[in-house]
């Protein structure tokens, strides 16, 4: 990228939600959506017989209709009870009442990778040290395969709980709780940022903008998107260095993204490796998981 009318500079309000907005109207316009679907997000809670949230999950069901299973925790006292399992079936019924086809969900080698399996997911991959000293999996189910169902040794009791839709309130316990749990195993590594970026032309428009998060475990997850009348100039692999650039600078040791196969090529060109892939997601399609060692 050489043209002297683009400039790099911070985000201003709302130029995420700009960026967000672009790069899923790219997404649209290569998969259109399943007519009349929309992005779902919905909560399930299990509480005790005083009300307190004991458990629960948030899932997401995309336009595509493919699941995915966000957040998933059971507090300590009540595992083993068969409450996990009991939020997996009702989640997948849910999934399946939406006419999804697929479910994924991430999990990490200290968490309940072998429930799932037990329930009908299979690996589609593995990413080694992240967070450092441990894995995460990424798992895969096709819901519109037939499967005998699992049954936990111990089932839970529906005469003390029971499950029922929660709000956004909840689903702020379940990330806590969940938060809580990984924290025994994982220690952060640096700062928490966001290192947001965007270029514009001479009268201000913006014509590419790359959203970069760096956690608290050493990775930056990124986001990027480039105007269409402005791809294959350079611009897209400039804002990428300068985001890894910028997540060295602030202690970050490997670059994340998400991907479907018409993009994937572009990040595989800029040293970005595939760690998992899953076929017909969606259909017809393949999604990646991809990485970059910094």
């Amino acid at each position: 990228m050489k043209d002297p009318e683009y400039e790099i500079k911070p985000y201003d309000e709302g130029d995420e939600e700009f960026i967000e907005k672009k790069c899923e109207e790219y997404e649209f316009s290569i998969v259109p959506p399943v007519e009349g679907a929309k992005e779902e997000k919905t909560v399930l809670k299990i509480t005790d017989e005083e009300g307190k949230l004991i458990g629960g999950c948030v899932m997401v069901i995309y336009p595509w209709k493919i699941a995915f299973l966000n957040l998933l925790w059971v507090d300590e006292q009540y595992r083993r009870q068969g409450l996990g399992s009991a939020l997996i079936h009702e989640y997948e019924r849910i999934a399946r009442e939406k006419d999804c086809y697929i479910s994924l969900i991430y999990t990490f080698d200290f968490q309940a990778k072998p429930l799932y399996e037990k329930h009908g997911y299979t690996v589609s991959g593995i990413r080694e040290n992240w967070p450092q000293g441990h894995r995460e999996y990424a798992l895969v189910k096709r819901l519109d395969r037939s499967y005998q169902e699992y049954v936990p040794s111990k089932v839970m009791d529906e005469n003390r709980f029971e499950i029922r839709i929660g709000d956004k309130e909840d689903a702020e316990l379940i990330s806590h709780g969940l938060e809580k749990y990984v924290k025994s195993f994982v220690t952060s590594v640096c700062e928490e940022k966001e290192l947001y970026k965007k270029i514009t032309d001479k009268e201000g428009r913006i014509i590419a903008g790359c959203t970069n998060n760096v956690d608290d475990w050493g990775a930056c997850f990124i986001e990027l998107w480039v105007d269409e009348k402005y791809r294959n100039q350079g611009i897209g692999s400039f804002l990428l260095r300068n985001a890894e650039q910028q997540a060295k600078e602030n202690g970050a040791y490997i670059m994340l993204i998400w991907v479907f196969d018409w993009r994937m090529e572009f990040f595989r060109k800029n040293g970005f490796t595939a760690w998992m892939t899953v076929e017909d997601c969606p259909k017809g399609h393949r999604y990646y998981a991809m990485m970059k060692e910094l």
